[in-house]
């Protein structure tokens, strides 16, 4: 019980990953290699309001998703809009998204420099104990700004007429065409609304982890595994896959060495991908979506 609630504050932000990787996947098709760096870019935007500006953590974290949104935003019209546009073959949007992630990396190395900074914990960091458990007040908000953040997503792609866009273009994107739907405006929504998850996920790790320039990497890369254990492209299945992933590292860094979680979790990467490439939780996901 103590390694699954160790893991549940890591999968709620690995869901939050997952879900910026498989919004823009169901919506665009595209595979965004940058949006780990839209991880970083949160965690430093919100750092720099805290110490600067004395904003509150909620505001911090409300700010910096607008505009981290906002460079999603840019980026989808600015660069990746005109390779579609022209038709380019998808290793091209591809590495153009890698691009995308090294120009992010060196430019917040360039503002905010090489070390390393501690992000201030808006709550105590301190263990509470349970009986024979023990869990941070830190965890607990994690984990409930995280289902937070999750249940918005879901009223928004079921309620809002951008929500519903949305979810006619991943399902049939010509056939939303044929309908009248703006497939280059929900392209832009999916963008923003990927980015800003990230940026809320780099704030809420935050606190736990230092802030760097190259944080996003590790964190970019657990959200894509998570994704694509939950099936890329599924809400929920990304949901699922982040929360059983972040468990699934508690246990096996608890049980077994810390040292090998990554290796553990690479491995069942690729399992997933040679046993059931749709993903672990693709078929129960694909009537919700």
């Amino acid at each position: 019980m103590q390694y699954f609630l160790n893991g549940l504050p890591l999968g709620a932000i690995y869901a939050l990953v997952a879900l910026s990787y498989s919004l823009i996947y169901a919506s665009s098709g595209v595979l965004n290699w940058s949006q780990g760096d839209m991880v970083m870019l949160g965690a430093y935007i919100g750092f720099s309001l805290l110490q600067a500006l004395h904003f509150g953590f909620t505001p911090a974290l409300l700010v910096a998703m607008a505009a981290v949104g906002l460079v999603g935003v840019v980026v989808q019209y600015c660069i990746l809009r005109p390779l579609r546009e022209r038709q380019a073959p998808p290793i091209n949007v591809v590495i153009a998204t890698l691009g995308v992630a090294i120009i992010s990396r060196n430019i917040a190395l360039v503002i905010w420099g090489p070390d390393a900074q501690n992000f201030p914990a808006p709550v105590s960091v301190d263990p509470i104990r349970l009986g024979v458990l023990s869990v941070t007040a830190m965890d607990l908000l994690i984990v409930v700004a995280g289902i937070g953040l999750m249940l918005f997503l879901h009223f928004f792609l079921q309620r809002t007429r951008e929500g519903k866009a949305l979810r006619a273009v991943a399902q049939d994107r010509y056939a939303a065409i044929l309908m009248g739907v703006d497939t280059g405006r929900s392209d832009a929504v999916a963008f923003a609304a990927s980015a800003g998850l990230g940026a809320a996920a780099g704030i809420l790790v935050a606190p736990i982890f230092f802030v760097t320039f190259n944080m996003g990497a590790g964190l970019g890369l657990k959200g894509f595994v998570a994704a694509v254990i939950g099936g890329l492209g599924s809400i929920p299945g990304a949901i699922a896959g982040g929360f059983f992933l972040g468990i699934l590292e508690a246990v096996a860094g608890g049980q077994i060495s810390s040292g090998y979680r990554d290796a553990i979790t690479f491995a069942l990467l690729i399992l997933v991908l040679w046993l059931k490439p749709s993903g672990l939780f693709i078929r129960k996901a694909r009537q919700k979506v």
